[in-house]
């Protein structure tokens, strides 16, 4: 008898330990009939759902699951019952008492007899709300960065931690002219890679590869040029930055191209408006360095080269204005007539022509030239006494070689006009202003009525 003792006990004890294990466990554990009804619950199950143990017991588990989780609930566990499956794991949802849903993993056993048939089914049930709410969150989270980097302007993408490409906006399309292969390019989603000097760039030697290697952020630190498949090329800055997990291993990097295309133009436009200035600055000192000997060598006395030198430069003070505020790209003939003779003619001059645009040099030379002849006109010609009048008018012809800009200055009912011994230097500036300056052609005619000039000059 005491070999059977023995074992009533150990059986005995094993049982307790069971229905302790059973009942203190921290999961919902429950056991089911070929229905699906409960037949034991332990405490845990009860607080997983809200009802008491007499509640529970006799009820399915389908009355717990919510209706949109029930039909493959139900599918499994039929599968289980006939001996399709032997055990299964679902996550579904399940309605508590006071009708708060939660999230719960169940894992089904099934326990069966000697012949095989069905007893009963042993569910075990985890409350991992929590992480579907996390998992959720998370999924969020990675949508709405995802709906950030496509809105982003730039072109963005990401690679793993060896540099294959994981994911790359539109923007990037739209950069490298090709889409990328996820997973199988790597480094980046360009189809070349040069430096800016034109030599090429290997892609495992780029920035996103450097930033990998060297596992720190290469923000601004380089200049790259990528080329397209159909050939075009675009300069642009990376800005490549790894990334780690908790544990500071390194898991990718994720880099955002910028074009810097209009940049450059800028300083290339930068560049040449300082050498044009540079140019123009020269010019301008040679040509006030020339008026100054010349009014030096034609003036009788010092107040004479004063008011002659000054308004010389104010004609080019004038032409210079008009240059300005058309940003030196040319100006309007009409507004260089008007800086160079508006305050001469006290309405005697009659101006007579098509709009005309006049490149900065011509705009420069020619407001020299009609501020000489108006000048002239005023001191010694027709509009030195009351009944004299100027007319000038002008024509764009074509003279084979391109357009031609022909002006015509007359004037008529001044004093009577003679042959000068010799030629002045207002003379000799106007024949260098439109032969020399601007490869033209100055005719001047000393006719006896007034003088006559017809001036010709390409535009260009």
């Amino acid at each position: 008898m005491t070999e059977q003792h023995l074992a009533a006990e150990a059986r005995r004890e094993a049982e307790t330990r069971l229905a302790a294990t059973y009942s203190g466990a921290p999961v919902g554990i429950t056991e089911t009939d070929r229905e699906g009804r409960l037949v034991r619950v332990n405490e845990a199950f009860v607080e997983l759902t809200g009802y008491s143990r007499d509640e529970l017991v006799g009820m399915t588990f389908l009355e717990l699951t919510v209706e949109e989780d029930r039909a493959r609930s139900a599918e499994l566990y039929k599968q289980q019952v006939s001996g399709e499956i032997d055990r299964y794991v679902v996550e579904k949802r399940y309605r508590r008492k006071d009708g708060r849903i939660i999230d719960v993993e169940v894992s089904c056993s099934a326990v069966r007899g000697d012949d095989g048939a069905f007893r009963y089914g042993v569910r075990v049930l985890s409350d991992i709300t929590d992480r579907k709410r996390a998992e959720s969150d998370l999924a969020e989270n990675e949508r709405r960065n995802r709906e950030l980097l496509e809105a982003l302007p730039m072109a963005v993408y990401t690679t793993d931690a060896e540099g294959r490409i994981t994911f790359y906006n539109r923007a990037a399309v739209e950069f490298s002219g090709r889409e990328p292969t996820l997973g199988d390019d790597s480094w980046c989603v360009s189809w070349k890679l040069y430096w800016p000097d034109g030599s090429p760039l290997p892609h495992d030697q780029c920035p996103m590869a450097l930033a990998i290697r060297d596992r720190r952020s290469s923000l601004g630190e380089y200049e790259a040029v990528a080329e397209r498949p159909d050939g075009t090329r675009t300069p642009f800055m990376p800005f490549a930055t790894p990334f780690f997990d908790a544990d500071g291993a390194l898991v990718g990097a994720v880099n955002m191209l910028v074009d810097i295309s209009e940049r450059k133009r800028a300083e290339e436009r930068q560049k040449l408006l300082i050498d044009e200035l540079n140019h123009r600055v020269k010019n301008t000192l040679a040509t006030v360095q020339s008026i100054a000997v010349q009014t030096a060598r034609d003036s009788a006395d010092l107040p004479g080269f004063r008011k002659a030198f000054e308004g010389r430069l104010v004609a080019l003070s004038r032409a210079h204005d008009v240059l300005t505020r058309e940003g030196w790209d040319g100006a309007d003939l009409k507004d260089v007539v008007a800086g160079a003779l508006g305050a001469l003619a006290d309405g005697r001059l009659e101006l007579d022509g098509p709009p005309v645009r006049l490149s900065p040099r011509a705009a420069l030379s020619l407001s020299l030239v009609l501020h000489e002849m108006g000048t002239n006109a005023t001191k010694y010609g027709a509009l030195s006494c009351a009944g004299g009048r100027v007319s000038l008018d002008w024509t764009v012809k074509a003279n084979g070689k391109g357009p031609e800009l022909e002006l015509n200055w007359i004037e008529e009912g001044g004093p009577k006009v003679t042959q000068p011994l010799r030629e002045g230097f207002g003379a000799r500036l106007i024949r260098r202003s439109v032969e020399r300056d601007l490869e033209g052609l100055a005719d001047l005619a000393f006719r006896e009525e007034g003088l006559a000039c017809r001036i010709a000059v390409p535009l260009l």
